[in-house]
């Protein structure tokens, strides 16, 4: 029996590790699980979280900083539940604050397993001497793009570009006429996506901005529509934040209309991050925002090697999708770009002969999905 401990630390490594596990349990049946993750990782086959998802779902150095006593302590927890179960490999996801802290520690500790992580830190935009370090302690490193190999293989660590999972999820068929009719939007209408992001964080510092911009719109277009696609644990606090500011919205966090959802909307509004590159995938002319505490925006701009935020532009070296990232990041500067995407035909164009090309990029072998890619990768360091 092969045995893998996984761990993911958010919604989106949660479904990359879910894939993952599925591919690797159709290439090797006899397997055994054991690990951190979700609700996707449960469904594919995790038999219990070792402790909850969210305890590892943060971001930024100020909002990092309160937790560490707690993260340290699920370090620790984790390491510990790895040395008891004693597995062939070792796969982390995303989440590189305590993924890499743990992985370190099994290295440190000399313990059997080989070390995979999933999802490469952006080494390419900030923080280039990353490449070095994590290769002292990983085995092998799974990336998304196919530039990224390139900085970590001359450090002498094993890698592999496996594109990315989205392309393979269904977005590119879902059909928006279907979404429109069941939630009684007509196919005249125009339909806006807001997409708050999946961090509590980001709700807190953003939902007004995205909820204000909405206001504004309705005004210069009364027909407009509203569709919000979220996760189960946010849907009622986003529906009673919309209805407190009397906005009339589809939310939905049905797993099976997520790509209806995106499909239908002409133009969407959404918080930097994996979201916007499936926004991008399902071909929607879009805008991004974020913000982030003073502090940690002080640290991270002097220490960022990219001119842009959203992964299209970095990508396509260049400014695509608008990006509206702190003091930016408000109702009055948003409003003008949201309003040209909703009703300029060439903007709009441009936007999605872009997004083409995005997608060319992230399949890099149209006969094999990047889970199977990356299982096939795993199972290269099974003993």
């Amino acid at each position: 029996m092969t045995k893998i401990f996984i761990i993911a630390g958010e919604v989106s490594g949660d479904q990359l590790a879910a894939s993952l596990m599925l591919s690797l349990r159709a290439r090797t049946p006899d397997i055994e699980f054991r690990g951190v993750g979700g609700t996707n990782m449960l469904r594919a086959g995790l038999t219990d979280s070792l402790f909850p998802i969210d305890d590892l779902s943060v971001m930024g150095l100020m909002e990092v900083v309160p937790k560490l006593p707690k993260l340290i302590q699920r370090i620790n927890q984790t390491v510990t539940a790895i040395k008891v179960f004693n597995p062939d490999i070792v796969i982390t996801v995303d989440a590189p604050d305590f993924s890499f802290r743990v992985q370190k520690e099994l290295k440190d500790q000399n313990l059997r397993g080989k070390r995979i992580h999933f999802v490469a830190p952006t080494v390419w935009a900030w923080r280039p001497e990353r490449a070095k370090k994590i290769a002292a302690f990983l085995d092998g490193l799974i990336c998304l793009f196919p530039f990224e190999p390139a900085y970590f293989e001359p450090q002498g660590l094993k890698a592999v570009a496996v594109g990315h999972p989205v392309m393979k999820s269904g977005v590119l068929e879902a059909n928006g006429s279907v979404f429109r009719a069941a939630h009684g939007i007509t196919e005249d209408r125009k339909v806006l996506g807001l997409f708050f992001g999946s961090r509590r964080s980001e709700i807190e510092r953003l939902s007004n901005t995205i909820i204000g911009v909405a206001k504004s719109l309705k005004t210069e277009f009364p027909d407009l529509a509203f569709v919000v696609p979220t996760l189960p644990r946010w849907e009622t606090h986003l529906r009673k934040l919309l209805g407190n500011e009397g906005i009339e919205a589809v939310v939905t966090s049905d797993p099976a209309e997520k790509w209806g959802a995106f499909a239908s909307c002409d133009a969407a509004l959404a918080v930097s991050g994996t979201i916007a590159l499936e926004i991008a995938v399902a071909d929607i002319p879009h805008a991004i925002l974020y913000r982030m505490n003073s502090l940690t925006w002080a640290i991270v701009k002097r220490m960022v090697q990219t001119q842009f935020v959203h992964l299209a532009n970095i990508m396509l070296k260049k400014r695509v999708v608008p990006e509206f990232i702190q003091d930016d990041a408000s109702v009055d500067k948003i409003v003008p770009a949201v309003k040209k995407l909703l009703s300029d035909t060439s903007e709009q164009r441009q936007q999605k002969e872009a997004f083409a090309a995005i997608r060319e990029m992230l399949e890099p072998d149209r006969n094999q999905s990047a889970a199977d890619q990356a299982a096939d990768f795993v199972l290269q360091f099974k003993a």
